[in-house]
């Protein structure tokens, strides 16, 4: 009885970390409504320096900031080479293993904000990446 309590405890506990590390498109606007007025300054001072800038024809200034994640791990394929010898009831084990990479490695995940400046004010912005790369990038 004590084991079966402390299992749903531990998969309480569990689901409960899950659904906290979970973003979602929601989670996303609410990032991009925070900085909304935001001079350039103050995103510059959050973000650091954009990776691309540009000044469009109207005199509005367009600058993209791009925050890469962790790359997944590549597929990979395994195989083990093994030997065991067994004498009087005791074992010796020896073990090689190693893994082979499959294909080409996936990019990184990235989230990327084009933020559009008129007046010294953000004006219009555009967000595209995984909410869980992009959400947590809200105004402080």
């Amino acid at each position: 009885m004590e084991r079966t309590a402390s299992r749903r405890a531990l998969a309480s506990v569990a689901l409960a970390a899950l659904l906290a590390a979970c973003a979602t498109a929601e989670d996303v606007k609410n990032a991009q409504a925070s900085w909304q007025g935001a001079t350039y300054e103050d995103v510059l001072r959050v973000w650091g320096a954009p990776e691309r800038s540009t000044k469009t024809a109207d005199g509005r200034d367009w600058h993209t900031w791009v925050t890469y994640g962790a790359p997944p791990p590549p597929p990979s394929v395994g195989f083990g080479i093994g030997g065991m010898s067994v004498g009087r009831g005791s074992g010796v084990g020896v073990g090689v293993g190693t893994s082979v990479p499959v294909g080409t490695p996936p990019a990184p995940e990235r989230c990327e904000r084009t933020l559009v400046f008129a007046d010294g004010k953000l004006v219009d912005q555009q967000w595209a990446g995984p909410p869980t790369l992009c959400a947590p990038l809200k105004r402080p």
